[in-house]
């Protein structure tokens, strides 16, 4: 009795997994918008267009003006992943490597936690990657550390941002993000 009493407990406590599938019938990835280097002079392009079974993010990387970013982010609002140990992405890309970023500050100048998410030369690639090994990032620059179980439970803001600092055109497209 005390065994399926421990695998009771144990099995309430597994947690939803939170999944974006950047499909038509996507309730939370309407909200997602692009945010490029233009907020501080840069002159970086990108759009997002919705297809039936993902998210495409592509636009050009402009390094004049200061610039050299472009983005794609949820909206401000509270994503517990202190349950999650592992996020999905499947993914395919060109042109540059992209970082997803997980926020829990709203000043851009304070840090972020990141994981890169390397070009696929244009093919569907299906990365996991425990929340432990995301780098700390300020400005992208990294610094020391690890995200740890109180930083996940503060998160504000998921996001993904182009990871090479140089003039390219750039597409990816996401099927799905999902933490687990």
């Amino acid at each position: 009795m005390k065994y399926l009493l421990a695998l009771l407990i144990t099995t309430a406590m597994i947690s939803t997994p939170l999944s974006f599938n950047f499909g038509t019938s996507c309730d939370n990835c309407d909200d997602w918008f692009v945010v490029l280097d233009g907020v501080m002079g840069g002159l970086s392009t990108g759009e997002v267009e919705q297809r039936a079974e993902s998210i495409i993010f592509r636009g050009s990387v402009s390094l004049e003006n200061n610039g050299g970013f472009a983005s794609l982010r949820t909206p401000y609002q509270s994503y517990d992943l202190s349950p999650y140990s592992t996020v999905t992405v499947r993914y395919k890309s060109t042109g540059q490597d992209f970082g997803l970023t997980l926020n829990k500050h709203k000043r851009f100048w304070r840090p972020q936690y990141k994981t890169n998410l390397p070009m696929t030369g244009g093919e569907w690639k299906t990365i996991t990657c425990n929340l432990s090994d995301f780098g700390i990032y300020r400005l992208g620059e990294p610094m020391e550390g690890s995200p740890d179980k109180d930083d996940l439970a503060s998160i504000i803001r998921l996001g993904l941002i182009s990871n090479t600092k140089a003039a390219t055109d750039f597409e990816i497209e996401i099927d799905k993000i999902i933490f687990e």
